[in-house]
Order: structure tokens, then C-alpha cells, then sequence
């Protein structure tokens, strides 16, 4: 189908676009190669992949929502925090999400359990799991130590969604960004589940004060916000269109 624009990163990270309504990477060490999000699902990515790399490839969801894991369908075994497992299922039993893959012998991939702690070895690149619930309850990144990168799926992303029934109050949230503060000095860009190219961490500092202005109450300057849940509210922070999206019975 031909959905998914691949990009390189570096010589080891391409960054896999689809149809700019997700994004997933491929990061490839000596002995492993590593799947982060496998998007919607339209396109088989586990033969993409195999197109740029013949080593082992393991997957991992950032968290469980369905852009970053209906391509699931295309591998046996896929690595997801248990505290999104149940979101995971609720979209894969989606109506329109089993009839599309009604007939085609495909189904969801086994999910296996990572958490805080778990390291993600390819041989010459680690990828270190940190959990950030805010967006979702079971929301990981993944650090990079060796090219000082970030991997923040939709939990550190310049529109935040924490409108949603699974997301955290912007108290809560901010609690956690505050403890993975200490990562900080090891990242200088930042990969998230919507990245075009690579971006700076700058975002980071930005994006946490937004969430802690809202924890505090400083919406003053908020603007509606539509989406096909209805009509919320949006904290803007930083720069251009950069939102930290929210219900006001939340706060």
C-alpha cells in the first residue's frame, strides 16, 4: 500500500511515517533490531522492516492506543506495559478494527509485559524503559543513552492529549514528569508517536511547565478544543501550536 514514508534518523534509526497519522522507528544494532509502535495497521510493517534489516526484530507498543498498535497484527509477540493491556483490548475488539481484519488470518500479537527497568539490548545500542503515565496509564519512553535520544511515544509530544478517560489529571501528570527529571542531562532530541524528523528536547521544558500551569490553574488564556470526542479545552505553552489538551471537570 505503500502508506509508510521511511526516513533515515542516523545509520541505525529510520523513522517510519504513516501517512503522517503515526509514527514508528526502527532502530538496528549488531545482533537485534527494534520496532517502537507499529501504527495503523494498513501497511505490513514487520516486511518492511525486514527490507532494511535480516536480524531478529523484536516490538515494542509506547502504549495502547490504536495508531500505534494495530500494526500489531503482523508479528507473534509484542512488548506493552500490563497497566495498558486493557485499553490495548478494548481497541482491538473495536467493530470497525475486526471487520477490516475479518477474513485475512491476521490477529493481535500476544502481548508480552515491560516495565521501568527493562533494557532493550541490539548489540552496541541500548534502549532503557522508563514508565510516564499521563497520557495513558501504561505509557513508556525509551532512552537511547548512546545517541542521546528520547523515544517519548504521545506521553512528551507538542499536543498532549489528557482529555481521554485513560489519561491522568494534569496533577498527576506532572508528578511523573517531575521524577523522570534526572534523565534530563542524557537526551538531547526527542523521537515522539507523531514525529516528521528529529526534535529538540527543548520541547521537554516547555512542554512540562504547560502541564504544571494547568495542574495549578492558570487557564485564563485556554482556548476550546474540538475533536471527534466532542468539544474540550487547551492550555497553550511555548510556542506555536503547542496544547496541552484537557477536560475542565479534571482539573
Amino acid at each position: 500500500m505503500n502508506r509508510i514514508r521511511v526516513s533515515d534518523i542516523n545509520d541505525h534509526i529510520k523513522l517510519l511515517n504513516d501517512h503522517n497519522e503515526g509514527t514508528g522507528y526502527l532502530v538496528t544494532g549488531t545482533e537485534k533490531a527494534l520496532v517502537i509502535d507499529t501504527m495503523n495497521g494498513y501497511e505490513d510493517v514487520n516486511a518492511l522492516a525486514k527490507t532494511y534489516t535480516d536480524l531478529p526484530i523484536t516490538v515494542v507498543n509506547t502504549h495502547g492506543h490504536p495508531d500505534h498498535i494495530y500494526g500489531n497484527i503482523y508479528f507473534n509477540e509484542v512488548y506493552l506495559n500490563p497497566a495498558d493491556y486493557e485499553l490495548a483490548e478494548k481497541w482491538f475488539a473495536d467493530p470497525e478494527f475486526t471487520s477490516a481484519i475479518k477474513g485475512t488470518g491476521l490477529k493481535p500479537a500476544a502481548f508480552l509485559p515491560v516495565k521501568e527497568g527493562d533494557v532493550f539490548d541490539l548489540g552496541g545500542i541500548q534502549l532503557e524503559v522508563y514508565e510516564l503515565a499521563g497520557h495513558t496509564h501504561g505509557g513508556i519512553v525509551l532512552l537511547d543513552r548512546r545517541d542521546r535520544i528520547l523515544f517519548t511515544g504521545d506521553s512528551i509530544i507538542e499536543q498532549t492529549w489528557l482529555q481521554l478517560d485513560e489519561s491522568l489529571t494534569p496533577a498527576e501528570f506532572y508528578k511523573n514528569l517531575d521524577r523522570l527529571q534526572f534523565l534530563r542531562p542524557e537526551f538531547d532530541c526527542i523521537l515522539t508517536g507523531h514525529s516528521r524528523k528529529l526534535e529538540d528536547a527543548s520541547l521537554c521544558e516547555a512542554h512540562k511547565q504547560g502541564v504544571l500551569e494547568l495542574a495549578e490553574g492558570k487557564t485564563e488564556n485556554d482556548v476550546p478544543y474540538k475533536w471527534e470526542g466532542g468539544v474540550c479545552k487547551a492550555h497553550p505553552y511555548g510556542e506555536g501550536w503547542r496544547r496541552i489538551v484537557y477536560n475542565e471537570s479534571r482539573l
